[in-house]
């Protein structure tokens, strides 16, 4: 039986290394963009340490072959390096940029349009004073213009309209009046960054007009590679067309999304359904695509009875057309780069590497943007490529060893092969599947937060749907693009497994253990675990592999899980005000690790609250919330929650009586997802304390049993923390009868006050200052204007801070009473 691991004579690990050059250059690639990422190197030491490199190598080449290879290996480190710090920090003086500000700055541009513009849909939960819908585009900056002066400006923006002006097209000359702002900066732990993701695109400002009418077009300027993508956008709009006549609503949207890279029109639920079957890979255009196409291809060309090169010739015309037709996304980029590579590799009689032809591939990558490197997309992309080569490798090995066992298959019967055949595809199809899992699972558990088991399972069972499914989509695209009264039919049977297809992925989805909402895990652990596995690539011995590198993977993983379940007890009191904009939401931490969430909406829209809520239980190391406390029926204060409640499990909601106004949709909405997802609905009232940790003491101090106030904001629920002899008084929206009524109470010296209302000063009276005679003021809002307006009630013993400017606002009470408030902009 051991005899079946030894390996095949091609998987030599000296011959692997041999063949394939590229490997180690695009790892000294790598390393050079990760050291200059850091920003501790300036751009002429990559230049010097290149040029030293380079030159030390033509001295010493043929003395020192080892350090030769090892000083080449050095110089490319400094390429790369030296390659992402031009494209990172090096800006013309005239950058565009440099005359944005955080707040934003009235400016009239004038600019070329460079994209097909995009019409997003309004947020849902949007008010109706919002924009219903907005219209995206990148333009190419020529002229700024001020009040006194024009200046010659360069650099890309991405321009938001509010409302629609598709009237655009790629090529017009157009005078933009709106707001100039450098991209939002994360404000709250674990959430995204926007403003290092735009920059990673070459793009460092952003300009919103807040009219249609503000956008003038002025006329029109295009080279034949704007021809070009205009000639391109016009097939789009076909195809999409094509999709929309021929096929149901439930199946034409997520068609676009399969075949066009296009998720615009996606339901946000049937988007999480996608990720929480384990199936997101699958709407979006990536490898598995890519691949499909290129066998659909070459079938189609084969059964035209062309040669193989002219079927080669074709792949490597068709991929990157289809690529462009999809808008050149970054992951179809990459996953054609990959194919096209290997393609070209095999026209020319090249049978390279496969991973040479991999780290090729990424090099291309990397030259055409090094921050792909930290590109989740792209890190997925290269993962599951390294999985399915591992796993192939490892198949490849043990059927030639059961080859050399048993008989020659050409002299066993005809049925006897096509059985072992069909066994064997579908073995080998689920171990590939098991590989690629296995080894994008830690990477999509860091980027985001799931995990999901069933998706293991379901890519295996539903494999041949997949590929049915997507040579109809093919076909159908193609060729209907080409006749769509000939070929239009083909539509149907796409339609049809389309949704056999999307039947399946919602049913896993709503499978209780199917998946998982987690924290990321330790970035140490990852690195570790990719080590492990990918040292499968170069031991030299299968049986070397199995036993040690799977001794060791499972070791490790094993220590991730305990780590990860290990108690969660925290030495102090942590009480953090997220930045929502105009809404409210604290994230409690007991010391025994026990949670409390006050409040969970904002004025932006519930599920970007939610986002950022979810972000911060995921950062703090905890996934799910003991309790949720709604303060009164206002949405910016529980709008977030029915997303909320979906991702992060949560074990009860307590309100106040007057929070149950069914007559309110954003109220209505709550209480009815609360209740779907199990969660436990339980009343309080003045008097009442809320019992999470025996060490701290939370108590309603208002609305009292019959108190009901005809405004929603007097009814809000105040609560009063005490821990370690400190105390924190959160007030939600209250004001009017509800603050006189807590007014008239016993006065309490607190050392932090959430300001009621958002800083409104109708709220936050000098009777109340004095009342509790704050040490600390932090204000939930949006506007930074309103600290002032405050200190003056408040007066100079308090300090006031306010989510506006400083982010995320994080008091820590310390066991011996220390008070530390930690803004998460500095």
């Amino acid at each position: 039986m051991l005899q079946m691991f030894e390996p095949a004579a091609d998987w030599k690990a000296t011959d692997r290394i041999r063949r394939s050059p590229a490997v180690p250059v695009v790892a000294a690639v790598a390393i050079g963009i990760l050291l200059d990422s850091t920003g501790t190197i300036v751009f002429s030491t990559w230049w010097i340490g290149t040029a030293v490199a380079l030159s030390v190598t033509a001295l010493f080449r043929r003395r020192f072959p080892l350090a030769t290879v090892l000083l080449l290996l050095l110089a490319c480190s400094g390429l790369g390096g030296a390659w992402h710090h031009w494209r990172w920090s090096c800006l013309p003086e005239n950058e565009i940029s440099a005359w944005a500000t955080d707040r934003g700055r009235l400016v009239r541009v004038s600019a070329k349009v460079l994209q097909a513009p995009l019409l997003l849909k309004a947020v849902e939960g949007s008010l109706p004073w919002q924009a219903h819908e907005r219209t995206v585009t990148l333009v190419e900056c020529r002229e700024l213009r001020d009040t006194t002066r024009t200046i010659p400006v360069a650099g890309q923006l991405r321009l938001f309209v509010d409302g629609q002006r598709t009237d655009l097209a790629i090529g017009d000359m157009i005078e933009v009046t709106g707001m100039l702002k450098r991209p939002a900066e994360p404000a709250n732990p674990g959430e995204f960054d926007s403003r290092r993701w735009l920059r990673s695109q070459s793009l460092h400002a952003t300009l919103t007009a807040a009219l249609p009418d503000a956008v003038v077009i002025q006329g029109r300027e295009r080279t034949l590679a704007d021809t070009l993508l205009v000639l391109r956008a016009v097939v789009r709009r076909r195809a999409e067309e094509l999709i929309s006549n021929r096929m149901r609503p439930r199946t034409s949207t997520v068609a676009q999304s399969l075949l066009l890279g296009s998720r615009v029109e996606l339901d946000r639920d049937l988007r999480r359904a996608f990720a929480e079957s384990g199936t997101l890979h699958v709407l979006a255009i990536s490898g598995l695509n890519v691949g499909l196409l290129w066998g659909w291809l070459w079938v189609l060309c084969r059964a035209l009875r062309l040669s193989p090169c002219v079927s080669l010739v074709a792949v490597l015309a068709l991929l990157p057309a289809y690529a462009l037709i999809t808008d050149a996304n970054p992951p179809v980029v990459r996953a054609t780069i990959v194919a096209v590579v290997m393609a070209f590799g095999q026209l020319i009689g090249r049978t390279t590497s496969q991973w040479n032809s991999l780290a090729l591939a990424a090099l291309l990558v990397l030259a055409w943007n090094p921050s792909d490197l930290f590109n989740a997309g792209a890190q997925l992309s290269f993962v599951a490529v390294c999985a399915i080569l591992l796993t192939t490798g490892f198949l490849r090995s043990v059927r030639a060893s059961f080859e050399r066992e048993d008989d020659p298959v050409g002299q066993k019967p005809v049925w006897h092969r096509g059985v072992l055949w069909l066994i064997r595809g579908t073995v080998e199809g689920c171990l590939i599947s098991v590989g690629v899992w296995t080894m994008t699972s830690p990477l999509i558990a860091s980027q985001f937060h799931l995990v999901s088991p069933i998706g293991f399972a379901l890519n295996v069972l539903l494999s041949p749907l997949i590929f049915v499914m997507f040579w109809l989509g093919y076909s159908f695209l193609l060729l209907g693009l080409i006749s769509p009264n000939l070929f239009g039919w083909i539509g149907i049977p796409f339609d049809v497994t389309l949704g056999w297809f999307l039947s399946a992925v919602e049913a896993a989805a709503r499978m209780d253990l199917g998946h998982n909402y987690i924290p990321a895990p330790p970035v140490w652990w990852m690195i570790g675990f990719y080590i492990l596995t990918l040292s499968l690539a170069v031991v030299d011995q299968w049986r070397g592999r199995i036993f040690w590198s799977a001794r060791a993977a499972l070791a490790w993983s094993v220590l991730g899980l305990l780590i990860a379940l290990r108690p969660t007890d925290s030495p102090g009191l942590s009480c953090t005000v997220l930045s929502v904009g105009h809404g409210l939401s604290i994230l409690i931490e007991c010391p025994n690790g026990r949670t409390l969430l006050y409040d969970a909406g904002s004025m932006g829209g519930g599920n970007r609250a939610a986002r950022t809520i979810e972000a911060a239980v995921w950062s703090s190391g905890r996934s799910r919330l003991d309790a949720i406390l709604i303060s009164h029926a206002d949405a910016d204060h529980c709008n977030a929650l029915p997303e909320l409640v979906d991702v992060i499990p949560t074990r009860t909601m307590l309100a106040h009586r007057t929070f149950l106004d069914w007559s309110q949709p954003p109220v209505s909405a709550a209480i009815e997802h609360a209740t779907l997802t199990g969660v436990g609905i339980q009343l309080l009232a003045s008097g009442q304390r809320i019992e999470l940790d025996p060490r701290v003491t939370i108590q309603v101090l208002h609305p009292a049993v019959d108190f009901a106030s005809s405004t929603d904001n007097a009814n809000s629920v105040t609560l009063l923390l005490e821990y370690a002899g400190r105390r924190i008084l959160l007030t939600g929206d209250l004001e009017r009868e509800g603050l006189y009524q807590l007014l008239a109470s016993e006065r309490i010296d607190a050392d932090i006050l959430v300001s009621p209302h958002h800083g409104s000063l109708g709220a936050n009276t000098k009777d109340l200052a004095r009342w509790a005679t704050p040490e600390w003021l932090l204000v939930s809002c949006r506007d930074d204007a309103v600290r002032e307006r405050l200190a003056a009630n408040f007066g100079p013993e308090t300090r006031v801070l306010t989510t506006a400017r400083h982010g995320a606002l994080k008091c820590r009470i310390q066991t011996d009473g220390g008070l530390r408030i930690e803004p998460f902009k500095p």
